[in-house]
């Protein structure tokens, strides 16, 4: 039998699908009962003894993996991996998986959202309302306006998609660049970055956070910026460098900000900051939908690495 270490908080939490396709092949499930995200000490001694973990963004760094005596397989609940030491994976041999398609179109929504909240001023609007405020709120149309998407990858795509939907023009930063056919079916045209800081009136965010794009965003980029712009970041926090977003809104070089994670403690930000924001507790990729999609594909790639004698045909992540 195969013991099936859970970490993330949210698998099987809309549908028991993905823990019944496990049980049902007879594996004994650690699942995670405790509310809250693993910390480094708590995986070390979890998972000495599982033979395959399924990870949200808990620290799986060198320390943990070296505790990991049997350990067969890692199988990320989502895509990114920078809680994963990979160079350790691929050391002792063991592959890691994704799940790529599960989140795509939930994480895409939350960003086109995110453009419409901050360009109609809801969230602004929605606390003042409630404290009794009964003024106009004035705000922007995103009707033609420019996208800048930085990283066209899947939940990139799909952004385009609803962008274009409603006639915006959408350029794309990419190292992977689309050919003539892919760009006319998706309707986007690709622009180098200092172009697409310059010239775009949303700019958002889909990039992995690796080491080339720790604080791709810096002061350097917020002063290409348009003070009329916008930045949507649904990834990993440390691409946008904090401090100097802090600083770009209050010297109003940008007109706002929405991020699905951050490391600043909001209860701190005065007033005039907040209400050039929106926040949210990185939901990107949870809705009902996507937490059974993810939660399935995650299990179903471990099923098929033991059912195949240790070969994984799909998934696999490059190591």
């Amino acid at each position: 039998m195969y013991k099936i270490f859970i970490t993330p908080r949210s698998f099987g939490s809309t549908s028991k699908k993905p823990f019944n396709i496990l049980e049902d092949k007879g594996y004994e499930i650690i699942k995670n009962d405790t509310g809250k995200k693993y910390s480094k000490e708590n995986m070390k001694n979890l998972i000495k003894d599982v033979d395959a973990i399924i990870v949200g963004t808990d620290p799986l760094d060198e320390e943990v993996l070296n505790e990991a005596n049997k350990l067969k397989i890692i199988s990320k609940y989502g895509v990114g991996l920078d809680n994963i030491d990979l160079s350790k994976a691929k050391k002792l041999g063991i592959p890691v998986t994704i799940t790529p398609d599960a989140n795509s179109a939930s994480v895409a929504e939350l960003a086109f959202a995110m453009m419409i909240g901050l360009s109609r001023r809801i969230t602004e609007a929605d606390n003042k309302v409630k404290s009794g405020y009964q003024g106009k709120i004035v705000g922007n149309t995103i009707w033609n306006k420019k996208l800048g998407i930085i990283g066209l990858g899947r939940i990139g795509k799909e952004l385009a998609k609803r962008a274009t939907g409603i006639n915006m023009e959408v350029y794309y930063f990419d190292k992977q660049l689309l050919n003539n056919k892919e760009e006319n079916e998706l309707k986007v045209s690709y622009r180098d970055f200092d172009t697409i800081l310059k010239e775009c009136d949303f700019i958002s965010i889909h990039t992995p956070l690796i080491k080339s794009t720790e604080n791709l965003i810096d002061n350097n980029e917020f002063n290409k910026m348009k003070s009329s712009a916008f930045l949507i970041n649904t990834s990993r926090e440390k691409i946008i460098n904090e401090k100097a977003l802090l600083d770009a809104l209050k010297n109003k070089q940008i007109q706002g900000v929405a991020l699905d994670e951050y490391e600043f403690n909001p209860t701190k930000l005065p007033e005039e900051i907040i209400n050039k924001m929106i926040l949210t507790p990185h939901m990107g990729s949870h809705t009902d939908e996507a937490i059974e999609n993810m939660g399935v594909t995650a299990a179903e790639n471990i099923i098929e690495f033991f059912e195949k004698n240790n070969i994984i045909q799909k998934n696999i992540v490059e190591l």
